[in-house]
């Protein structure tokens, strides 16, 4: 069983690109209610866009694949030979309301070899503490939290118990990249 791991990295696109998936998480992407957590209940809404289905085949929307495609360039620039061991299953982005409360909930099963990546888009506001926003990770009897800085992505094991948390004031907005070994069937 490997150890569980939360690492995050700031300044993960060059500004250019950062500000173009920003803006189009923000104003262009076509949302969805009804994502649901491990209880089962809808919470937040979300904007599908690479799933794999059951029969391995994957659908990937036309605007899904600039982002797709900046997303494995730049995790094999920051993790050379991830994508030798590893694939995407599924890209989306999440979207909370203000003060809109998440499960906690695992992405996977402990004896998976899978991991989850976040990344937090460029805010149209300037974010601080207070406003809240954190990713919260349920790891030896404490919980962690992750800010939300603008530009940055974290990446974790995906076993690891977690939760979004909301902004006070503002619509809260991850993409999330889930990833399985390429051994796996899902």
């Amino acid at each position: 069983m490997k150890k569980p791991s939360i690492q995050q990295i700031d300044d993960f696109f060059p500004q250019e690109l950062a500000e173009y998936i920003s803006k189009y998480a923000l104003f262009e992407a076509g949302y969805r209610y009804g994502e649901s957590d491990d209880q089962g209940l809808p919470t937040g809404m979300v904007c599908d866009l690479y799933h794999v289905d059951s029969s391995e085949t994957g659908s990937i929307s036309e605007e899904g694949k600039a982002i797709y495609n900046a997303f494995v360039k730049h995790i094999h620039e920051k993790y050379p030979g991830f994508w030798d061991t590893y694939r995407i299953y599924r890209l989306y982005i999440n979207v909370f309301c203000p003060k809109e409360m998440a499960f906690f909930h695992e992405d996977a099963d402990p004896d998976t070899d899978q991991w989850t990546f976040l990344y937090y888009p460029m805010h149209d506001f300037e974010w601080k503490m207070e406003q809240g926003g954190w990713t919260e990770f349920w790891l030896d009897n404490k919980i962690i939290g992750v800010p939300p800085f603008a530009n940055s992505l974290v990446r974790f094991s995906s076993e690891i118990t977690h939760r979004a948390t909301p902004f006070r004031d503002h619509h809260r907005m991850t993409i999330a990249i889930k990833v399985a070994n390429k051994d796996e069937r899902l």
